[in-house]
C-alpha cells in the first residue's frame, strides 16, 4: 500500500471510530438505566472512582453530559437533584418521553402552546412523542370547571394557576375539577410520559 493510500485508510478508520464513539453516548437530556442488575454511580468517569450509589434497572435520570475518552461515561443526576455522579455510557439509553417535572412545574418549557377560549365542550388533538402541550386560558370567578381527559395512559394532565401554582394533576379517564374563587389565568398542560405520543380529547364541563 502506498503512503497516500495508507494515510487515507487511517483517516477513514479514525472517522469510523469517532462515529462509533459518538453513537455510544446518549445525547438526550434524560436517560434510563438499561442494565439487568443494579448499576454503580461513581464519583468520577472511571471504575476506580468511589461508588456513590446503586441505581436500579430502568431508573430515569438527567443527563448532564458525557465524555468519550478513555471510555464513554456520562455524568448523571437523579430527577430530584439530590444525587449526581458518573456511570458507564453503555448502560444508558435515551429516554424519549417528556421531562417528568413538566407535570409539576411549567418551568419546563412546552413544545407546543395554544390559546384557548374556555367554554363547555370537547377539544382534541395529537400529542407528539415526548411532547408537552400548554393550553392557556382564563376562568371566571367561583366557577367549577371539570376536565376529563381521554387519551392513552402515557398522556397525563396538570393544571396550573399562572404563572406557576399547581392546582391538580390527573390521568386519562379520571375527571379533574378546578375551582378558582377569583378567576384568573389558567394553564392546562398535557405531557407524554413515555415517548409514545398519541391522540387525545379533553372535555370541559361547568358547574
Amino acid at each position: 500500500m502506498t503512503p497516500a493510500l495508507l494515510v487515507r485508510a487511517l483517516m477513514v478508520l479514525l472517522l469510523l471510530t469517532e462515529m462509533a464513539q459518538a453513537q455510544s453516548t446518549p445525547q438526550s437530556a434524560l436517560v434510563y438505566v438499561t442494565s439487568q442488575s443494579s448499576l454503580r454511580m461513581r464519583g468520577g468517569p472511571s471504575t476506580e472512582a468511589s461508588v456513590i450509589a446503586e441505581l436500579d434497572p430502568g431508573a430515569l435520570l438527567r443527563n448532564l453530559g458525557c465524555v468519550e475518552a478513555p471510555e464513554p461515561w456520562c455524568q448523571i443526576q437523579s430527577l430530584d437533584g439530590a444525587r449526581a455522579g458518573w456511570v458507564a455510557a453503555e448502560y444508558l439509553a435515551p429516554f424519549a418521553g417528556a421531562d417528568p417535572a413538566a407535570l409539576s412545574s411549567p418551568a419546563v418549557p412546552a413544545t407546543e402552546l395554544r390559546n384557548l377560549d374556555l367554554r363547555p365542550g370537547l377539544i382534541y388533538g395529537t400529542l407528539a412523542a415526548g411532547g408537552i402541550l400548554d393550553l392557556v386560558t382564563s376562568t371566571p370567578a367561583d366557577e367549577a370547571v371539570t376536565l376529563t381527559l381521554e387519551a392513552p395512559g402515557n398522556i397525563a394532565l396538570a393544571a396550573f394557576v399562572r404563572p406557576a401554582t399547581l392546582l391538580a394533576r390527573g390521568d386519562a379517564g379520571t375527571p379533574v375539577t378546578l375551582v378558582m374563587p377569583e378567576g384568573g389565568d389558567l394553564l392546562i398542560r398535557l405531557a407524554d410520559r413515555s415517548g409514545a405520543g398519541g391522540d387525545w380529547q379533553l372535555l370541559f364541563t361547568f358547574d
